[in-house]
């Protein structure tokens, strides 16, 4: 029986797909048709992720499990922005009813591409701007995004390749918004690559920044639920190959994830909103980005041009068996 496997399966009534790694035992299921949400990872059959209980559940709140694709990421002030001349209204997301967030991708479904076995299990998922249009009737730039995940041991990565297919610019922001299951009742600790911390006001970033001190410095190790946090921190300090790094350790069970983050994610978003998890979010723009009054090598607010491909988007996420 070969080691890797990408097979077709169900979730609660759903066309999904198993990767899978038999000799190490994880796997990893998408459901495409429902945002492309990787809504579940599973280490001998223990789940690592916030899994929404059913398909009605991640419908209607698509970007509270597994891992949600933010294109763009975050808020947008009232769904308005205007960039090269033209003005945008976007559909009214978020749970106030106020602004646009997260983007489309979430909310609609997408295609595979491919599947593979040769060194890892793999699939490659693709949304179409041009397949839905209710986003071109607002977002008229006819993109194509493509996430390949490739599952190998304890290590789960993604490839984002984003295309500009119009004959104007687009402008362009990426996020991913991992729920990694962090139980209250556990010794749960984080850190993150240092950065300076974005001065928010519900959720919005005014554009000054702090430098972090106390349970809000995650350049050291921080009880994970020290406080409520929505924090969105710019990385000033990346690694020597300019990536960024999560970390979660879990030291009741003895298990430590890492999310590592290429380096055209230099935003991350800190959220533990909702019981028992914790998310950690990488973006290539801060929230608002397209209506920040900032320069936007500090904002991250950027643009493809016209045939544009966008790759060096990557991410990794590893983990350590579970010691106890």
């Amino acid at each position: 029986m070969p080691r890797f496997t990408v097979t077709e399966a169900t979730w609660s009534g759903v066309p999904a797909l198993r990767l899978s790694d038999g000799e190490a035992q994880t796997a990893a299921l998408l459901v495409p048709g429902l945002g492309g949400n990787l809504i579940s990872l599973t280490d001998r059959g223990e789940e690592l992720l916030r899994t929404a209980p059913d398909a009605r559940s991640l419908r209607e709140k698509p970007a509270r499990w597994g891992i949600p694709v933010l294109m763009p990421p975050n808020r947008i002030v009232g769904g308005r922005f205007r960039f090269n001349g033209r003005e945008y209204q976007l559909e009214l997301t978020d749970s106030s009813g106020l602004h646009h967030n997260h983007g489309f991708p979430l909310r609609r479904a997408w295609q595979v591409a491919a599947t593979g076995a040769d060194g890892g299990a793999s699939a490659t998922i693709r949304f179409a701007a041009s397949d839905h249009p209710d986003v071109m009737a607002q977002f008229p730039h006819p993109f194509v995004l493509e996430l390949t995940y490739t599952l190998t041991g304890r290590s789960l990565r993604c490839r984002p390749v984003a295309r500009n297919l119009g004959d104007e610019p687009m402008p362009f922001g990426l996020g991913f918004h991992p729920y990694f299951l962090a139980p209250e009742g556990e010794e749960v600790f984080i850190r993150l690559t240092p950065g300076r911390l974005w001065e928010m006001t519900d959720w919005l970033p005014t554009g000054r920044f702090h430098e972090p001190h106390g349970v809000y410095d995650l350049s050291t190790w921080q009880p994970a639920h020290a406080a409520t946090r929505g924090e969105g921190y710019r990385v000033t300090d990346p690694e020597p190959d300019g990536w960024s790094r999560f970390e979660l350790a879990n030291r009741t069970t003895g298990r430590t994830l890492a999310l590592r983050a290429a380096p055209a994610y230099r935003h991350w978003l800190i959220f533990n909103g909702f019981a028992g998890s914790f998310s950690a979010e990488p973006y290539t723009c801060m929230t608002n980005a397209f209506n920040l009054d900032l320069d936007p090598a500090v904002s991250g607010m950027d643009a493809l041009a016209p045939g544009e491909e966008r790759r060096g988007l990557d991410w990794e996420l590893t983990w350590t068996d579970r010691a106890r």
